[in-house]
């Protein structure tokens, strides 16, 4: 969880699905209304979006591996793209895809459903963190910061949106979004991100 520094000046956060507008050409993939299962908050407490909120670390147990952001990722890996991935699964958590596209300079999205059933999306890509904002979460504004430097990620920027939430923030070429039915799932997703390659992924899946 604190190895996302060594690959992306203190970033690792994933990102949740609220509503996709969809790129450009159409390649991303349709985002859902993460209303279709309750918002309650995750599990794990995590901080609320103000100007200057801060996070502690979860203990609500060890998040584990999936096979299916795994087997996707390693085209990601190939095309050199520094693909976020979560350290692990929450608790209760599912990956429901994962998908990495080459086109214009690499897109990569994973989708998941929470304790709840709410879907959260990360999704990232060349464009700039108010284009994948917009992208990702319909009617979105700023709402402050999310400092989750605890993490060792950093601090993102936090948006509210007609029916989500979501942060973000600007890497080394790219920009990540995780949008979901609240600020607390969102940031429980965030917190875990780290690079690919930090996360132990490779083109063995190791």
């Amino acid at each position: 969880m604190h190895g996302i520094p060594k690959a992306v000046a203190g970033l690792a956060l994933v990102a949740v699905t609220v509503v996709g507008c969809g790129d450009e050409d159409g390649d991303s993939p349709t985002a859902t209304d993460p209303t279709s299962g309750s918002t309650s908050p995750a599990a794990s407490p995590t901080p609320s979006a103000t100007e200057s909120s801060s996070a502690t670390p979860s203990d609500s147990g060890d998040p584990v591996p999936s096979p299916i952001i795994d087997k996707a990722v390693k085209d990601a890996i190939r095309d050199g793209f520094p693909a976020l991935v979560p350290s692990g699964v929450p608790a209760g958590w599912t990956v429901t895809k994962a998908t990495y596209s080459p086109k214009r300079g690499g897109q990569w999205w994973i989708r998941l459903t929470d304790a709840n059933g709410a879907d959260v999306t990360l999704a990232q890509s060349k464009k700039s963190v108010e284009g994948i904002v917009h992208q990702y979460l319909e009617g979105a504004q700023p709402a402050g910061n999310v400092d989750l430097s605890s993490y060792g990620t950093g601090k993102w920027s936090a948006y509210t949106g007609t029916i989500g939430d979501a942060v973000a923030k600007a890497l080394s070429g790219t920009s990540a979004v995780v949008v979901g039915p609240d600020m607390d799932t969102v940031t429980t997703l965030a917190q875990d991100l780290l690079t690919a390659e930090d996360a132990g992924s490779s083109d063995d899946g190791g």
